[in-house]
């Protein structure tokens, strides 16, 4: 299944930019561009972003903690 950008921000609780920055930098490559420009997410790219997020998530319970 194919997620388009909107619909995975939407899935994951942040932003579309929060995605295109993931991109941006390297963390998060889309699966690939569709013949509108819409970009589109692949399960193995939905894992992924499950982790990133997670950890995201971790750090921000340990600076809380220290």
């Amino acid at each position: 299944m194919c997620y388009s950008i909107n619909k995975l921000a939407k899935l994951a609780d942040i932003s579309t930019r929060t995605l295109r920055y993931y991109d941006e930098i390297g963390l998060l490559k889309l699966t690939r561009i569709n013949s509108n420009d819409y970009r589109l997410y692949e399960q193995n790219e939905v894992d992924k972003l499950q982790q990133i997020l997670f950890y995201r998530e971790l750090g921000s319970e340990v600076h809380g903690i220290l």
